[in-house]
């Protein structure tokens, strides 16, 4: 079993490897994906996350962030 910090460090260097702004939502809280700090507090609790991905390499980026939570049994869907 993963630990919060590894999923949360890998999420944000994932993230963080595109140009594409990638957000997280689950419920009504929004955060930065990038903001290893930000993916910490999501990770306090098991969530649904939406994940938002925009920008000029948003498909690879959504590739990568799907396989990284799909590796991490966390439950998603893209936005």
């Amino acid at each position: 079993m993963h630990n919060t910090t590894e999923i949360g460090w890998e999420i944000s260097k994932t993230a963080n490897q595109f140009r594409s702004s990638c957000v997280l939502k689950f419920g009504d809280v929004i955060v930065d994906a990038k903001s290893i700090l930000s993916v910490f507090v999501t990770l306090v609790d098991h969530h649904n996350y939406e994940l938002y991905v925009m920008g000029p390499d948003a498909e690879e980026a959504k590739k990568a962030m799907s396989d990284l939570f799909a590796r991490y049994d966390l439950s998603y869907v893209i936005k």
